[in-house]
């Protein structure tokens, strides 16, 4: 990991079906971010690029699969010019056509790297609810290794599973990138705070959560983004405004919190086998 590094976090609305105005606020954002801070890595929500979805609804789903896109294709196209403009890293949601089967759709995040490449991929492996008519699930590992440090990435659901979150810091993820579409009707947005900080203390690891705001389908997402430290810190927070919060991840502190507390070392790993084996 780089011995210090900044990450920025935009919590910002998404026009459902709207790839351009989509890509219009995440250029916005970048320009912002990098004028504010100058971050090393830029983390959008969960499903940036066409908004969220809605009841099963054939009509619907026709519509949200005719306007998601491929990996490559043009949204990480331009989101990779914006990471080669701003020489940060991009992390953003997206919905993504399967490559090989078609009108079948991936929740997917998206690396992309200060080359304008897309440097990784994570798809969502926990599919909730009625996600369940619009996506499938992968089995993508989600640790990334990049220049400025190994990152671990999920999807929204997939970060309610310490199972995961754990099993990445045990492939050498050092941060830990959580994209949300959290809705107000499942949680207190205060909830997200807690999550983020319980995620980096109990891995000893960084965390970040980046969540949306604003509205699709009557269904309204309550933002409180945040990123915490290895101890389980906060040491930036949003409520549920439209911003960035910017935080100072120190590599040191990753270091000296896992020289003292050695989490990993003290697994038992011979008492969990319930969690590997179906209900």
């Amino acid at each position: 990991m780089k011995k210090k590094l900044t990450v920025a976090a935009v919590q910002m609305d998404v026009e459902l079906f709207d790839v351009q105005k989509n890509l219009e606020r995440i250029d916005a954002a970048v320009g912002r971010a990098t004028a504010e801070a100058s971050p090393d890595l830029i983390v959008f929500p969960e499903l940036s690029n066409i908004g969220y979805i809605k009841g099963r609804d054939k009509h619907f789903g026709a519509r949200y699969i005719q306007a998601a896109e491929k990996v490559p294709g043009e949204f990480t196209g331009a989101l990779g010019e914006l990471a080669s403009s701003s020489g940060a890293y991009i992390i953003a949601g997206m919905a993504e056509l399967h490559p090989t089967v078609p009108a079948t759709l991936y929740n997917t995040a998206v690396v992309i790297g200060p080359s304008g490449k897309v440097h990784g991929v994570h798809r969502k492996a926990h599919i909730p609810g009625y996600e369940k008519h619009y996506f499938v699930p992968s089995n993508t590992n989600g640790v990334i290794e990049t220049d400025i440090g190994t990152v671990g990435v999920g999807v929204c659901y997939d970060n309610q599973f310490a199972e995961l979150t754990r099993t990445y810091a045990l492939r050498g993820a050092e941060i830990l990138v959580m994209l949300w579409n959290m809705p107000s009707f499942s949680n207190d947005g205060s909830i997200l705070h807690h999550l983020t900080s319980v995620r980096a203390f109990e891995n000893r690891m960084f965390a970040v959560s980046c969540n949306r705001i604003g509205e699709n389908n009557d269904i309204r997402f309550f933002g409180h983004s945040a990123i915490a430290n290895p101890l389980g810190e906060t040491i930036a927070a949003a409520t549920t405004e439209d911003t960035i919060i910017h935080g100072e991840l120190d590599q040191a502190a990753l270091v000296e919190e896992r020289a003292q507390m050695t989490i990993f070392r003290d697994r038992r790993p011979d008492l969990y086998s319930e969690l590997v084996n179906p209900l």
